[in-house]
């Protein structure tokens, strides 16, 4: 975690989704697949259903979270890049 409450500059799924115009889930299944490359609390919080309750309630309100989120994920500035170049790359070619 970052030791702040101010999200404003992070990023999350939705507003990625959104951004991108495309369904839920796409900067997720991004993220994921950089995930190996990430460091949590740098590149990447994830909101704890318990503690942070009403900040997460709060940016859901705001539309910054989707309804069904139960430990948002939140990217910095940087990660949330990375994630959407993924989101742009068609998929490479089904090797079977």
């Amino acid at each position: 975690m970052t030791g702040t409450s101010d999200y404003s500059a992070w990023l999350s799924m939705r507003e990625l989704d959104e951004a991108a115009s495309l369904p839920k889930g796409s900067a997720f299944r991004a993220f994921k697949a950089l995930a190996g490359d990430l460091v949590e609390g740098t590149d990447y919080i994830v909101l704890d259903h318990r503690t942070a309750e009403g900040l997460a309630a709060s940016m859901t309100v705001q539309g910054r979270l989707y309804r069904s989120s139960i430990a948002p994920v939140l990217l910095s500035a940087t990660t949330a890049a990375r994630v959407q170049s993924m989101m742009m790359t068609p998929p490479g070619p089904d090797v079977r």
